[in-house]
Formats: structure tokens, C-alpha cells, sequence
């Protein structure tokens, strides 16, 4: 195995598990929305989940590179030239879903949760989903104001979820300013950081990938001496 096909082979693995970990921790605060009224659109948490950073950006886009990263490895049979080239075009594609999931957590947490940003009830009908708003994100103050400071809606500071059990019988959940203000950071900070460790290994990946289809790999070799 050349030091390409042992890079591209750690590479899948590692990307695998930033893809899982983000649709993941994109999946938490919808699972909360869900929660709440038993609706995914009554009483939000955020906006931003509802671009779906993690599922989308950090999860769907990056899951090719890692089929062909594991189809690229030793004894794979795309373990050549072009399975290596391949592997590295895809990876401009997984860098690019990965771009934009860091973005928009970003954007996300300057904001902060739905109860900081807008006086009437959350739901998804009171968001503005505007593309531009993620292209105006070098003029967004990141001080986490909203995180620090209590009281960001009275009206709001409090939610309650009803989960059904099968049976008709009703539990009830609460979540104040303080739970959904954490759901909103874990999850959106977390994407932020999965994120860019994908568009590292992605970046890894170009080169490795680039390398590979150069040089060559171990399955031409064989096949050179056979």
C-alpha cells in the first residue's frame, strides 16, 4: 500500500464519522421542534437548523467523497489512477458542503435562537431564509451576546413538549431561555467545528488523491509484475 492509498484509507474513515457526527448534532435541535407541540415547525428553536448545515452541507455532500475513498483502497476496484483522481474531485465537492454548513453555524451562532431574535411566537413562518443574509456574515457581531444576557423573550423563556408513549399517556417536557439558548450552541458550534476538520481532510484528500493518480498506486504495481 503507497503512503496515498494509506492516507486516502484513514481519510474515509475519519470523514465517515464528521458525517454521522453532523447530521447528528443537526438532527438535535429538530428532534427538540419536533418535541414541542408535537410539531417540527411550532416553536423552534432556530432558524438556521432548517438549512440543514449538518444533514445537507455536512452529511449528504460529504458521504461520496468517503465511498470513494473506501472503493480507492488497497485491493478496492477503484484502486488506480483514475479511482485516486476521482477521489480528489469528489472531495472539492464534499469541501463544498462542508463550507457551507461552517457558514451557516456561523451565522447561526452570531444570531443566537429563535426566542433572542424575534418578539412574536417561534415558528418557522417568522424566519427569514434569505441567502443573502449568509453572504453579509463578515458584518455579524460573533460577541454571543444572546448566550450572556438573560431574558431574551419573556413570552418565550419557556416551551413544553408533549411526547406521546404509545398509549395515550402524555409526558410533559420543559425547556427554558437557558436549555434551548444550549441546544442552539452545542449544536451549532459542534457543526462549526466538524465542519472545518471535513474541509481539512477534504483538502488532505485533493493532495492525496492528486499524488496517487501521479504516482501511481500499489494495484498497478502488482499488475506490472504478474
Amino acid at each position: 500500500m503507497t503512503c496515498s492509498e494509506a492516507l486516502t484509507s484513514c481519510n474515509g474513515y475519519f470523514l465517515l464519522t464528521l458525517a454521522i457526527l453532523a447530521i447528528g448534532l443537526n438532527l438535535v435541535p429538530l428532534v427538540a421542534d419536533y418535541a414541542t407541540e408535537g410539531s417540527p415547525f411550532e416553536n423552534a428553536i432556530s432558524c438556521y437548523e432548517w438549512w440543514l448545515p449538518g444533514i445537507l452541507g455536512g452529511g449528504i455532500l460529504v458521504l461520496p467523497v468517503v465511498a470513494m475513498t473506501f472503493a480507492a483502497k488497497k485491493r478496492g476496484s477503484c484502486n488506480s489512477r483514475t479511482g485516486m483522481l476521482t477521489s480528489a474531485l469528489l472531495s472539492i465537492v464534499g469541501i463544498a458542503g462542508a463550507l457551507y454548513c461552517v457558514l451557516i453555524s456561523l451565522y447561526a451562532l452570531a444570531q443566537g435562537p429563535l426566542l433572542c431574535e424575534v418578539s412574536q411566537d417561534a415558528t418557522v413562518e417568522s424566519c427569514d431564509f434569505n441567502l443573502r443574509n449568509i453572504s453579509l456574515i463578515s458584518n455579524v457581531n460573533f460577541n454571543m451576546k444572546w448566550y450572556f444576557e438573560n431574558g431574551c423573550n419573556s413570552e418565550m423563556n419557556k416551551t413544553r413538549a408533549l411526547l406521546g408513549t404509545g398509549q395515550g399517556v402524555l409526558t410533559t417536557l420543559d425547556l427554558n431561555e437557558m436549555q434551548q439558548k444550549n441546544i442552539h450552541l452545542i449544536a451549532f458550534a459542534g457543526l462549526s467545528m466538524v465542519a472545518l476538520l471535513e474541509i481539512l481532510l477534504s483538502a488532505l484528500q485533493i493532495v492525496s488523491g492528486t499524488f496517487g493518480c501521479l504516482c501511481g498506486t500499489s494495484k498497478r504495481r502488482r499488475d506490472m509484475h504478474m
